[in-house]
């Protein structure tokens, strides 16, 4: 379900009107969403789920309670706004409260497209098609998943503050088998306007690689050169940026953190070639326009140049530490290069071309030591070519140790990994050097 700016901000102002604490803030979203699903190259479901919800946040002093709930009828909000308010009542105090905010100053979004909000299950079904008579020829098994979803969200305060935006957003993976098993090859990206999704385009690549990975070859584990495609950056990228925290910085407990105490936010901890912004206004991935806390999402530059130059910073933490307030990023963009990647793989001497990885986890924060697995077609590289495909690897490697050994970047493009979940990001193809792959997994 959809609301309009005028009646969300109605419904948030009935809300308030029921409120009798100190203060109170309503989270208000929805969405509709249209969906395909496919598997042994046919579709297998399809779906057109929506929703609404809301979130009461009731303030007495420093206590705070909430409750949540999806009915508007007047007897449901009034129910919900007296939980949230008994809950809070019952609270122990939090000596990091801080009262919620006042009117902001926020940027037109720029992530919605009625193209997209428009799609029906058949066009979804008509994208697919190619890809699926295409695998039936070259006898593999096909298997994905396609939805549009357009949603809103909007904010409200007691103290005067009322925020609205929208977005649409398209989701698209595709998986192609051997019928042996030993050969698998996939796509995926975001967007938020379908007239850019090249569905048979995406599933072209998930074939190709499915025929040539057939049969790899075990490779001994070690320190490789690689090329990591778009989805194994992202993957990276958005795990790394949890832990670009002030707060953890300022109590030792991350990778910006200073020897001697404070943070290292100025400094330049990884190679000259590396930045990394967030932009509610970016091109390719247009974020939402407000953050924690309500707070105006504004353009940010996390890395410049290799200078670390910005880290979140909670209210608090900023009110503590006399700091401006920092609210976390709601898209990331790694700034990209002009490397094709037949050119990466024609200076490799040495090598392996990596699709993406998956089942990600961390290791130590403090150095932001990741380990996970590779997927999906790996391939050895000797002298410039592509050789044979090979087994997959675990890898045990840190993306800030990563980020000082980039030799050349692709152009930055959208891209979705097993980690990103709902996080736009755009990324380049990486030429890494000394990349740590640890041991081989005979999983596909």
């Amino acid at each position: 379900m959809i609301l309009s700016p005028a009646d969300a901000q109605d419904l948030t102002n009935k809300i308030l009107g029921f409120s009798r604490a100190d203060s109170c803030c309503v989270s208000l979203g929805g969405m509709d969403q249209r969906h395909v699903r496919y598997a042994q190259n046919m579709a297998t479901t399809s779906g057109a789920p929506g929703g609404i919800s809301l979130t009461v946040e009731s303030h007495y002093g420093k206590r705070s309670g909430s409750a949540s709930g999806t009915d508007l009828d007047d007897t449901s909000l009034q129910t919900l706004v007296e939980t949230a308010e008994a809950t809070a009542q019952r609270a122990p105090e939090n000596p990091e409260f801080m009262p919620p905010l006042g009117a902001q100053k926020y940027h037109a979004g720029a992530a919605f497209f009625p193209a997209t909000q428009a799609a029906t299950s058949d066009q979804l079904a008509k994208a697919l098609a190619p890809t699926l008579r295409q695998a039936e020829q070259q006898k593999l098994q096909a298997s994905g998943f396609l939805q549009t979803s357009a949603s809103f969200s909007s904010f409200a305060t007691s103290s005067g503050l009322f925020v609205y935006d929208t977005e649409t957003d398209v989701l698209h993976t595709v998986t192609a088998r051997t019928p042996d098993g030993t050969g698998s090859g996939w796509a995926g990206t975001t967007m938020n306007d379908i007239g850019r999704l090249d569905a048979e385009g995406m599933g072209g690549v998930a074939i190709d690689k499915a025929l040539r990975s057939q049969k790899p070859q075990k490779l001994a584990p070690g320190k490789y050169t690689v090329i990591l495609e778009p989805s194994a950056v992202a993957d990276l990228i958005v795990m790394m940026m949890e832990d670009f925290d002030q707060r953890a910085a300022d109590e030792g407990r991350c990778f910006a953190t200073k020897q001697g105490g404070g943070s290292r936010v100025g400094e330049k901890l990884f190679g000259s070639n590396v930045t990394i912004s967030s932009d509610p206004r970016d091109p390719i991935v247009p974020g939402t326009i407000y953050s924690d806390d309500g707070l105006p999402a504004e353009r940010t530059l996390w890395v410049d140049a290799g200078v670390l130059r910005n880290l979140q910073c909670s209210r608090y933490w900023a009110q503590h530490t006399n700091r401006v307030a920092v609210p976390s990023p709601n898209c990331l963009n790694m700034q990209g290069g002009t490397t094709a990647t037949a050119d990466m793989i024609k200076q490799t001497k040495r090598g392996l071309l990596i699709t993406r990885f998956w089942y990600i986890r961390e290791v130590d924060p403090q150095s932001v030591l990741l380990t996970g697995l590779t997927r999906d077609g790996v391939f050895l590289i000797e002298h410039g070519e592509i050789t044979r495909p090979v087994c997959n690897f675990r890898f045990n490697e840190s993306p800030v140790a990563m980020l000082n050994k980039v030799v050349a970047l692709g152009p930055s493009v959208r891209a979705y990994g097993e980690e990103v979940g709902d996080m736009p990001i755009s990324v380049p193809t990486l030429l890494v050097d000394g990349f740590n792959l640890t041991s081989v997994s005979d999983a596909v």
